[in-house]
């Protein structure tokens, strides 16, 4: 019960963020954006049937996961360090 209570004010408070965005006129990609989009897809479907790219992107989204971990891991111990008292 109140972790739905918190989920719903998290949801208040993000409808109100994007808010003035949904104000906003829609915007429209250019042609040629959607056509290369198009043709990248068609690309990638053929490539798909060697190696199954929902795969492969998976396993690159779980890398670049750990990969940032790692770094703001680094970052944090370096900025520990900085502090005169503690490091």
């Amino acid at each position: 019960m109140i972790t739905t209570l918190l989920l719903y004010i998290l949801l208040t408070i993000l409808k109100g963020l994007l808010l003035p965005f949904t104000l906003l006129a829609d915007a429209s990609l250019p042609s040629a954006f959607t056509s290369a989009m198009t043709s990248a897809s068609t690309y990638i479907s053929a490539f798909n049937d060697f190696l199954p790219v929902g795969t492969l992107l998976t396993i690159l989204g779980l890398v670049l996961t750990i990969e940032i971990f790692i770094n703001s891991f680094k970052l944090i111990n370096w900025a520990i360090k900085k502090i005169p008292t503690i490091g």
